[in-house]
């Protein structure tokens, strides 16, 4: 078993990361992903740019996986879900509201929910954003400047939602968070 999954047809930009943090992750292509041949992981990470497929070609995979989804996080998966570097869209294969819009730019983030798990994700400041949540039904855990959404949290089940338009690795806190030794791993 492996403590992560990143969902990706080009190669696993997470492995050296997590492997500097003391965790294993594992590559899964589009058509692996959500069958047997699918390791049980803690922590799902969907890249950023997952909608346009000029940087990856696994749309369609999670569009027919989305129960599977749901499944892994209502049994107490955790889902790490990056900007979908597309001017508009509506993250319909997870369980919450989501709807994002693209704008790249350095900003200021700021903390607003301390007490979140994604809070863990990066420490406020300076940071690369891919764009902002425009709507959502979970907590706002980091914001622009002028109030948009750029991590958002939601509980679902016994797991949780984490979506980032943020373009940064976690810091190793999240991750020592979301790939624990109490947490079980899951199939998706």
């Amino acid at each position: 078993m492996v403590d992560a999954s990143f969902l990706s047809d080009r190669g696993n930009v997470f492995e050296a990361l997590l492997k500097e943090y003391g965790f294993t992750c594992q590559q899964v292509g589009p058509h692996a992903f959500g069958s047997p041949f699918c390791q049980p992981s803690k922590l799902f990470i969907v890249p950023s740019g997952f909608a346009d497929p000029k940087y990856y070609r696994v749309l369609p995979a999670l569009e027919k996986n989305k129960e599977k989804v749901a499944g892994f996080i209502e049994n107490g998966g955790i889902v790490l879900a990056y900007g979908a570097m597309v001017d508009d869209y509506e993250y319909d294969w997870l369980p919450m509201k989501l709807k994002y819009h693209m704008h790249f730019k350095t900003k200021s983030v700021r903390l607003v929910r301390q007490d979140s798990p994604a809070a863990l994700l990066a420490a406020p400041g300076e940071k690369d954003c891919d764009g902002y949540f425009t709507e959502h039904d979970g907590e706002t855990a980091m914001e622009l400047e002028d109030g948009k959404p750029v991590v958002v949290y939601k509980r679902h089940g016994k797991g949780h939602i984490i979506a980032a338009a943020l373009h940064e690795y976690p810091e190793r806190g999240f991750i020592e968070w979301a790939c624990s030794k109490e947490r079980n791993s899951l199939k998706i």
